[in-house]
């Protein structure tokens, strides 16, 4: 047991902690987070903007059949009050990323292992500049991992067996639901679980009702999409076990555990490590925690073999680790194991401390705007794209006042040409889609045909004449070809954005962009 004065400083040396690790995040917002906006950052503003608004139009994010947006909801009270959503969203998607570490850290204070408590402190510290990049991006990436691990120590301090188990089988369910990378904790904690209690029968109870539940939740949310379509489905295909898929991610565990641990590039000295380590709790009587964490690691294994997981690649917007964002936790955890009763001397842990955590923050901040540069120019293998929230505002900027001149009722990016062939003229579109409306007031309606992941405008502008149409991008040559042939379409081009008004009174958006095949990808 710690004396009191070790108590004092390692308080002090827990709070220090929190707070640089605070620091670090806040820098990193500055000059990423409140900077650039990705496609699927935008989409997700608006999920936020609706549910500030008491508008909630599907279980996910829009045209997807998975991913619940936690973050959005987390957000919605402050959007609503009037907080940018490119603003509160990084805040929430940030507060997420860290909670689970800084939550068992308090935690194991009040459970008087200050050792393990600055273990869990110190990770968010030490993981490098592209971990915070990709928990501060409002994807999904983040929410079940947060879930799981704020809550969950909490809730084993209460002593009524029964709200105790239904609450904690209802976090893990919930964690799952939301994310399954969450699934190496859910899996080693609940290893753990039916350690301690398989011989309590309210234990079993409570899980297999809240389990029950949330497989009812699971079908009745993908029945909504019986009638409303899906862009991104996550189907069978994509769970599917390929063999060949599992060898390679067994030989190359860098691609999928890349920026997700401290040492960088050597994930596999870390993870050798772990299966050390669970050999050592084992012979060390600590079965259940020895069974715990081999569990989790062969959830991880497993996962190398399923085709979801391999899609993704080395940028930070789209990578292959997204898939196992719960592993820093997880080696906080078996670290935390091992130090929770390590002595700790008032005399040099806060200033040693201090001295350390600020050396790598003080490095990271000294790396991040390169980091980012490098990331923003190599992110052409990624299905995703990010851009300066100021050129993209400027670009919707320009759209407007050509819509406001060409009186149209409505604006449809194309995304002419493919990904493949030009990646950022590709994502131009996707941006004119979903960012504009949350970066300029009063921008006017906007739909992207073939692609708009709004499931309720489909019905609304693919089966009807809408008036005048403002179409922004296309091949230029298709352009052409339509006003040589005498086609009433006026060129509203400016030196950087093609654009075309033309009035569809007689024909929808997508039936005159696939007669004028002006985007090849519409039909695909």
């Amino acid at each position: 047991m710690l004396k009191p004065s070790d108590d004092r400083w390692g308080v002090r040396a827990l709070l220090s902690l929190i707070v640089i690790g605070a620091i670090d995040r806040t820098y990193l917002l500055f000059v990423f987070g409140f900077r650039y906006i990705g496609i699927d950052d935008a989409l997700i503003q608006q999920v936020a903007v609706d549910y500030g608004n008491g508008i909630f139009r599907e279980p996910f994010l829009y045209g997807q059949n998975y991913n619940p947006m936690l973050e959005a909801l987390l957000a919605a009270p402050f959007v609503r009050f009037g907080a940018a959503p490119w603003v509160a969203l990084p805040i929430v998607t940030s507060f997420l990323a860290l909670v689970p570490f800084w939550s068992f850290a308090w935690w194991c204070r009040k459970r008087g292992w200050i050792s393990a408590a600055l273990v869990f402190a110190s990770m968010p510290i030490m993981l490098p500049v592209e971990w915070g990049m990709m928990t501060t991006m409002p994807r999904g990436f983040v929410h079940g991992i947060a879930w799981l691990l704020a809550l969950l120590p909490w809730l084993q301090e209460w002593k009524h067996p029964l709200f105790k188990h239904a609450s904690t089988a209802l976090v893990l369910a919930t964690a799952m639901f939301c994310n399954p990378n969450a699934l190496p904790l859910v899996a080693g904690i609940g290893i753990w679980l039916i350690a301690q209690h398989f011989r309590t029968v309210v234990f079993w109870c409570m899980n297999l009702i809240v389990l029950g539940t949330f497989i009812a939740i699971h079908f009745r949310t993908q029945a909504f999409f019986d009638d409303h379509p899906i862009v991104h489905p996550l189907g069978a295909n994509d769970l599917q076990f390929s063999p060949q898929l599992f060898w390679y991610g067994l030989r190359h565990p860098d691609d999928h555990l890349l920026h997700v641990n401290p040492l960088g590039g050597w994930a596999i000295i870390v993870l050798l490590g772990l299966v050390v380590d669970g050999y050592v709790l084992w012979r060390s009587r600590q079965r259940a925690m020895a069974l715990s964490l081999v569990a989790g690691l062969l959830v991880m294994v497993f996962a190398l073999g399923i085709v979801k997981v391999h899609a993704g690649c080395q940028s930070v917007f789209f990578p292959l680790s997204r898939m196992f964002l719960s592993f820093p936790v997880m080696l906080a955890m078996v670290t935390a194991i091992h130090l929770r009763s390590a002595p700790l001397s008032n005399k040099w842990i806060l200033p040693v401390l201090l001295v350390v955590a600020t050396g790598l923050v003080a490095d990271k901040m000294s790396r991040t705007e390169a980091v980012i540069d490098r990331e923003i120019a190599q992110q052409s293998c990624a299905f995703v794209r990010e851009e300066l929230i100021s050129e993209t505002r400027e670009r919707c900027e320009r759209i407007k006042a050509a819509a406001l001149a060409e009186q149209a009722e409505l604006i449809v990016p194309i995304r002419w040409p493919g990904i493949r062939v030009d990646h950022q003229q590709h994502f131009s579109a996707h941006f004119g889609c979903y960012a504009c409306e949350q970066l300029v007031a009063g921008f006017p309606p906007v739909y992207g045909a073939g692609y708009d992941r709004r499931s309720w405008l489909h019905a609304r502008y693919e089966s009807a004449p809408v008036g005048r149409v403002l179409f922004v991008g296309g091949d230029q040559d298709a352009w052409t070809r339509a006003m040589d042939r005498g086609r009433k379409i006026s060129n509203a081009s400016t030196d950087r954005i093609a654009m075309h008004a033309a009035t569809c009174d007689t024909i929808a958006v997508g039936d005159l962009i696939l007669e004028l095949g002006v985007d090849d990808d519409l039909g695909r």
